[in-house]
């Protein structure tokens, strides 16, 4: 099974401050997990600055597809990151969408913080 173990990001953040978050797959089976995809969601109150990991993110709107990783061992983690800005303040969500091709369907973590100035 590949599924979302962590989603960092912590606190109340400044809208002066880049935010760094992480989200981090693993695969928690015996068998190796295949065509694994990430998609992360920002909010209107998030500008894009970067992204990075074990493959490349493209953003497109408020959607960041990270290009598919042919393969993840068991026990292994891949590690995906994107930075932005806070935009306005707020509560915030911050969604990761996981998609394999043993998953019969997308696996879903949240992380909520507030954007202050």
């Amino acid at each position: 099974m590949t599924r979302v173990t962590e989603i960092g990001m912590t606190g109340s953040i400044s809208s002066r401050i880049f935010i760094r978050l992480t989200t981090r797959s693993s695969n928690q089976g015996s068998a190796i997990a295949t065509n694994i995809r990430m998609l992360v969601t920002l909010e209107d109150s998030m500008t894009f600055v970067n992204s990075g990991g074990v493959t490349t993110g493209n953003i497109d709107g408020k959607l960041i597809t990270f290009e598919p990783l042919a393969t993840l061992a068991p026990k292994a983690v891949a590690t995906y990151t994107v930075t932005v800005r806070a935009k306005s303040e707020g509560d915030v969500r911050f969604k990761a969408t996981l998609t394999s091709d043993q998953l019969k369907r997308p696996v879903e973590e949240t992380e909520s913080t507030n954007f202050y100035k």
